[in-house]
């Protein structure tokens, strides 16, 4: 890495991303991030091609990313689902995480780097109050990233990873029962914005060892129940 490294965060205005970019820059990374804030200000759309061209410009040659935007719905049966609500879910979690990768992926050929991607415990497990499409969308995070780790031409260049929160505190999950999602978790509790944090950190620190495509699970045992 250069002397003071560079990350890009996408979904960094509240919750795990924001936690996130506050770890690095505290750890005196030069961050760069964008997302959507309580008060409708919205920044880039990575589910369109032009703004994460954009949004890569600005930024310049990154070493590490972590791509974290993603969007959901209130869960609903098959037969009642919300056709544009869906759409706009594969959109942001699906397609935005691949345009990110599309030009991450484009700058780090050169000088190398790693890549994070955000998926979910719900990419495994029924029955954890997620909506079936974004779980959907989060479990083809899982493939995205897998692929990307065996393509030769990222080999000893580019490694990616994925982090898998289970039910973290954030404004996402305000509505759900946390007592109920306490007594099922082995962990006893609900995960935290900055236990997400320390794990993103590790793996992008450690960018000179040899592993890449792992998944790492923080969710308190969430995947067992």
């Amino acid at each position: 890495m250069r002397e003071r490294s560079k990350i890009l965060i996408t979904g960094s205005t509240h919750g795990i991303g924001k936690t996130v970019a506050e770890k690095f820059l505290g750890e005196g990374w030069e961050v760069y991030g964008c997302g959507s804030s309580r008060d409708d200000k919205r920044g880039p759309d990575i589910s369109v091609e032009e703004e994460v061209r954009a949004l890569s410009g600005w930024c310049g040659a990154v070493d590490a990313a972590f791509n974290n935007a993603g969007t959901g719905c209130a869960p609903e049966p098959a037969h009642c689902m919300d056709t544009s609500a869906a759409r706009r879910i594969l959109e942001v979690n699906l397609l935005g995480t691949a345009l990110c990768m599309k030009y991450e992926c484009a700058q780090m050929l050169q000088k190398g780097g790693v890549i994070v991607n955000s998926s979910s415990v719900a990419a495994f497990r029924a029955a954890t109050g997620a909506d079936p499409v974004y779980a959907a969308s989060k479990a083809g995070v899982l493939r995205l990233t897998a692929e990307a780790a065996v393509r030769p031409e990222y080999r000893d260049r580019i490694r990616f990873f994925t982090v898998i929160p289970g039910w973290i505190e954030t404004r996402m999950t305000a509505m759900d029962d946390k007592r109920e999602w306490e007594k099922r978790l082995p962990g006893g509790r609900a995960g935290t914005p900055q236990e997400v944090a320390e794990l993103v950190y590790r793996i992008i620190k450690e960018q000179d060892c040899f592993d890449s495509g792992q998944e790492f699970h923080v969710n308190g045992g969430g995947i067992l129940v």
